[in-house]
């Protein structure tokens, strides 16, 4: 009979399906939803950053809701999962319809709509998240575990690659498909990976909510890591938002701004196996190291590039950077599980779901945040839908180049510095195999 407490690797891999749908779910939003606002709808760049932003700030605020509540009353994060995922698929639906009010309504309609989205999102989302430390708590199937999450979650942004522009700009039809196949794939996730339960008396259960935020702010290792995922969250969403604006009304090719979008998805999926060979034989910290290297030697590209960079360059030019933005992810979800580990070694305080929940709510900031100022900066350049003259067009450019390259170099000194450079001794955690209902 095989040892409960031992390595799984076939169940590190298979938990990761869950990042999937997930990725249906993120992948579209990150992609398509900001151009479908102020292209589709007609909202202006500012008021569609601002949705995005406060979107991201109730999403990330439910995290941390979650996250406290998990901790407090040691909820069973699959069942939760179960629960909610219909009404998430719902919710996600909606985003791409069309509101029936009139254009007085248009703003807070949408509003509206995207805030119930992320809030589902955030029920949904930080359990699944949190539940990967209850999977195995070895080194080896944790890096394997964060390799597999980030191949399913870049096959699913293969997927909004070639779904949306096949749905030839019908959004909600696409969007309900999507919607649906994402479900399925959670309850399954749900059904076959089963949830092993903490048992040392670390766990927070029982603890003050002081308690517990004092033991993360004494866990340098969790600090750190959140501020260098800051960054690079902040650099992958606008270069993420921007794909369309850049290719549509820089290179004056909007199509060629889909087939971007889909070259990245690919080549971000096959560069999934190499970040974790990387991780694997050195550190994830090292492999963070060489991908920040990467994606500022390729954003230099394109504004030293002799001449206007077109449509073949910038293509191969983005596609470089997204192997990069691929290593972040790989190597902030690997380092995480390592991370809350850390601080149950020096604080002997377990902190699990608040931690993640501050993990993700510091994502979700950097998301809303890059989504904001891409609008402001766009307003300042002078656009509002259509076509932007000169100076709208140089903002476009100079924001995808410019916004990245100071967030990955800034994360890429953060992680330097980082005390992340191998595992950590699993001697003080302590789980049981108990799969929960």
């Amino acid at each position: 009979m095989r040892d409960p407490s031992g390595p799984h690797p076939a169940r590190a891999i298979g938990f990761g399906a869950g990042d999937y749908a997930f990725n249906l779910f993120w992948q579209t939003i990150t992609l398509y939803l900001l151009f479908f606002y102020t292209d589709a709808l007609g909202l202006t760049p500012e008021a569609a950053g601002l949705v995005m932003m406060v979107g991201a700030i109730a999403d990330g605020l439910t995290d941390l809701a979650i996250g406290i509540t998990a901790d407090r009353w040691r909820l069973r994060y699959r069942r939760i999962i179960a629960w909610w995922a219909a009404p998430l698929a719902l919710s996600f639906a909606l985003l791409f319809q069309r509101p029936a009010g009139g254009a007085e309504w248009l703003l807070a309609t949408v509003m509206a709509t995207h805030v119930a989205f992320r809030i589902l999102y955030a029920l949904v989302n930080l359990p699944y998240a949190a539940w990967s430390t209850r999977v195995s708590i070895h080194a080896r199937d944790r890096t394997l575990m964060s390799g597999s999450r980030m191949t399913f979650g870049a096959l699913g942004a293969v997927t909004i690659a070639w779904a949306m522009p096949a749905g030839g700009g019908d959004y909600a039809a696409v969007a309900m498909l999507l919607a649906g196949v994402a479900a399925m794939i959670l309850w399954l996730v749900v059904w076959r990976i089963p949830e092993t339960i903490p048992t040392a008396s670390s766990l927070s259960a029982g603890h003050s909510l002081m308690r517990d935020l004092a033991a993360i702010a004494h866990n340098r290792a969790f600090l750190m890591l959140c501020a260098a995922t800051f960054c690079a969250t902040m650099a992958a969403a606008i270069i993420g938002h921007s794909v369309l604006y850049y290719f549509a009304h820089v290179l004056l090719d909007a199509v060629a701004g889909k087939r971007a979008l889909a070259v990245m998805a690919v080549i971000g999926t096959l560069a999934v196996p190499l970040w974790t060979l990387i991780a694997l034989r050195w550190s994830a910290q090292a492999s963070w190291l060489a991908a920040a290297c990467l994606a500022l030697v390729a954003l230099a590209a394109l504004p030293l590039w002799p001449g206007a960079p077109d449509v073949p360059v910038s293509i191969t030019v983005l596609a470089l950077v997204q192997v990069a933005l691929s290593g972040f992810h790989l190597a902030a979800w690997a380092m995480l599980p390592m991370a809350v580990d850390h601080g149950v070694a020096h604080t002997g305080v377990r902190v699990e779901a608040t931690a993640f929940s501050l993990f993700m709510l510091v994502q979700k900031i950097g998301l809303g945040l890059a989504a904001l100022l891409l609008g402001l900066a766009y307003a300042m350049g002078g656009y509002a839908g259509g076509v932007p003259d000169a100076a709208g067009r140089d903002v476009i450019a100079w924001v995808m180049i410019a916004g990245p390259a100071v967030m990955i170099a800034a994360g890429g000194a953060i992680m330097m510095l980082a005390p992340l450079r191998g595992p950590v001794d699993q001697a003080s955690v302590n789980m049981s195999d108990t799969p929960s209902a």
